[in-house]
């Protein structure tokens, strides 16, 4: 992910966004109080949204997609990728069955 790889140039520790075990519990949890997957999804992106760096994000969202959006827009992009990444983890360690959703 281009984000991650622009923290790592200027620095940044990336410990914060990658996506680890709080995140899971987070879907673990609304599994089990049978959440359903697009409340998951906009929790997971509230969830990072908040640990990402909005000038980086805006920066690193002109270069990938060649289009200027405001710092608010990047970042919920960035999250919105991140939460994803944290399903398809989920699905991999036979949290989630994503294919159920569809």
């Amino acid at each position: 992910m281009k984000y991650l790889e622009e923290l790592k140039k200027r620095g940044i520790e990336i410990a914060t966004v990658i996506p680890g075990r709080e995140e899971l519990e987070i879907v673990e949890k609304a599994v089990k109080e049978k959440m359903n997957m697009l409340r998951v999804v906009e929790e997971l992106i509230r969830h990072f949204k908040s640990k990402i760096d909005a000038q980086l994000a805006k920066i690193t969202v002109k270069e990938v997609l060649r289009e200027e959006v405001d710092e608010d827009t990047a970042s919920y992009l960035i999250a919105k990728e991140l939460a994803a990444w944290v399903l398809e983890i989920a699905e991999t360690l036979n949290i989630i069955k994503i294919s159920r959703f569809l």
